[in-house]
């Protein structure tokens, strides 16, 4: 009975104590969270957040590239050059020159 009434006087002063139980409180709130892994979700969460982030900025900037890529294909200059280069196309006042082999 001693040892009850002595636990009894022991938590009164405690809870007298603004600062103490405040830190009691926020004890308790850190071990519940970090128990039931709410934490881990919230760290989670904001991992995949900076992750989607750095791949929607990629995606415009791709977008962007293929936006600037179709004004120029729509271009009849540009589609000229093009088809010039890729199939080794001369023009009719073009000179070309023939290496042989040897």
């Amino acid at each position: 009975m001693k040892t009850f009434i002595d636990f009894g006087h022991r938590l009164h002063h405690l809870l007298h104590n603004p600062w103490r139980v405040l830190w009691i409180c926020l004890v308790f709130i850190s071990v519940s969270l970090l128990l039931n892994g709410s934490l881990i979700r919230i760290y989670s969460l904001n991992r995949d957040e900076r992750r989607l982030r750095e791949q929607t900025e990629s995606v415009r900037s791709t977008i962007v590239d293929l936006e600037r890529q179709l004004k120029q294909a729509q271009d009849p200059a540009f589609l000229e050059r093009q088809a010039l280069d890729r199939y080794d196309l001369a023009e009719e006042n073009d000179l070309v020159f023939v290496f042989s082999d040897e």
